[in-house]
């Protein structure tokens, strides 16, 4: 699953636009932090952490503590996933772009 995906299964219990727009905005923010290298992993990780964390706080109120940090950490983990697999594909195409494409 894209990034993008991974994000609006996130949000898809929040309501508001504003928002789902704030907290798309914050993730993509770390997925930039992160693509650059401008953060340690686990900076960024804690940072996500407590985005999901307040995310499902606020759409799922049902669940105990303990479900909430598991689905946080799920949640987190898959981001971080879906960040290494765009970092790589902006990496692979920046250096294939450098070469320029075939000519046919």
């Amino acid at each position: 699953m894209s990034l993008q995906a991974k994000v609006l299964n996130l949000l898809s219990g929040v309501r508001d636009p504003v928002l789902r727009m704030d907290v798309a905005t914050t993730i993509f923010y770390l997925a930039d932090i992160f693509a650059s290298g401008s953060a340690k992993e686990g900076d960024v990780r804690r940072a996500l952490y407590e985005v999901c964390t307040d995310v499902i706080r606020a759409t799922r109120p049902d669940l105990v503590d303990e479900e909430v940090r598991e689905e946080a950490e799920r949640m987190t983990n898959e981001l971080i996933a879906a960040f290494r697999t765009e970092t790589l594909r902006r990496r692979i195409s920046t250096r294939f772009r450098a070469r320029g494409l075939p000519t046919l």
